[in-house]
This record gives structure tokens, sequence and C-alpha cells, in this order.
């Protein structure tokens, strides 16, 4: 896939998804259901498609930099209150200030979105359409709960768009930059952020997948939909 498309529809989808919740009423239980598929296909393409082909180039300490990416994960989580999997929590500021997003979530879902994006300046990432596929299904849940959580605490629309928009700018915001910085810093440097993506895509795709079972009990609806996005990953593979 075109590097140009590829920006489109990183930018485009968070827009999409902001729109549906400004005039769309969502289901509460079809979000989860989409959160289970999405992180069930992003589990495989990941393991399936993108770790081997790393493992593959040979490239040093590619565990370090995995584990790297999923512990950065654990502490983006920590201050985005876990926005990245479907949460949506919002934030009193007393009567004057209103309910708003705080600063230190939105900046942690925009590194989380521009580290995301930086691997695919690399033709090889960006023209894996699964592994595409899955971070862009993993965006579309995320998006929805960015847009949920600015709705209801009453911000106006001029700061909500504008809030959306700034998020959906990060990820092509990190493909230019791995496409104009990256490359003038070697293949190393892409391989580097495609291992700290997935050690970040793996964090999130068991979280969600896990979530999506709340007290461990068995949801038929939740079970088949987790399947159906394994085997499709499986699928995609061959």
């Amino acid at each position: 896939m075109g590097l140009p498309l590829l920006i489109i529809l990183f930018l485009v989808l968070p827009l999409a998804a902001g729109a549906w919740v400004r005039f769309k009423t969502t289901d509460p239980n079809q979000i989860k259901l989409l959160l289970a598929f999405s992180g069930a296909f992003l589990l495989g393409v990941t393991v399936l498609h993108m770790l081997p082909e790393l493992y593959e180039r040979q490239f040093h300490h590619v565990g370090l930099w995995v584990l790297a990416g999923f512990m950065l994960q654990v502490v983006l989580e920590f201050f985005s209150q876990g926005i990245e999997h479907g949460h949506v929590h919002v934030h009193h500021h007393g009567h004057s200030a209103g309910r708003t997003l705080p600063m230190l979530t939105f900046t942690s879902l925009f590194i989380h979105s521009f580290t995301e994006g930086m691997p695919f300046a690399d033709p090889r990432v960006g023209g894996d359409m699964a592994f595409v596929a899955g971070v862009l299904l993993h965006k579309l849940p995320m998006a929805i709960a960015l847009a949920t959580v600015l709705q209801r605490s009453g911000v106006g629309p001029g700061r909500s768009w504008a809030t959306i928009a700034a998020f959906a700018m990060a990820a092509p915001m990190g493909i230019l930059f791995g496409r104009f910085f990256g490359m003038d810093m070697g293949e190393e440097f892409l391989t580097a952020a495609l291992a700290v993506a997935i050690g970040m895509l793996l964090h999130i795709s068991t979280t969600i997948i896990f979530e999506t079972t709340p007290d461990h009990r068995f949801n038929a609806k939740r079970f088949a939909t987790v399947v159906l996005g394994a085997v499709l990953a499986i699928l995609t593979g061959h």
C-alpha cells in the first residue's frame, strides 16, 4: 500500500469515528464485540506476520526492543486510563472548569499513535495488508472511546473536533517522521520502531481479549468473536 493512502486511512478513520459518536448512538455491547474481534485479529497478525518478519531481519536485541514497547505501553496506559482498549472515563475539575480530558491522557494517546505509525514508513510493513488492517481496526474503538469521553465531558464541539483531529494526525506524523528521518538513520531505526510497536500491540491486544470477558465469565458471542478474529488472522497468512 502506498504511503499517501496509508496516511489518508490513518487520518480519516479517527475523524469518521468522531463523527459517528457525535451523530449516532453507540451500543456498548457492539463496541465490546468490536474490541474483542479487533484484539484477537491484531494479536493474530502480530504473532503470525510481524514477529517472524522482525526476527528474520536478524536485528540485534530484538527481544529487548519488543519488551521495551510492552513496558512503554504499560506506562502510557497509566496516564491514558486505558482508552487504547476502549475504556471511557470522564474527569471532573470543578464547576468552573467542567469535565475535561486531562492533557496527560491525550499526550499518552498521541505518543502511542505516533510510535505505532513510525514502522509503516517501511514499505515491507506498509505492504502487509493484514497488519495494516489489524492496526486500523484497533484505531476504530480507540477513536470511538476518545470521542465518547469528549462528548460526555461537556467539551464544546470546536474543542472536541480539534482534539480528535490532533489525535488523528498522530499516526500520520509518525509515518512521516519514519519516512523523512528514520530512513536517514538507517534500516535499524525502523526495525527498532517496529519492535517497539509490536511490543505495544501485544500488550494492547491481550489486554483487550481479557477485558472483554469480565470476571472470566463465558460469553458465547464474545468467544465466537474472538475465535473469528483469530481464524481470519490465520487465513490472511495463507
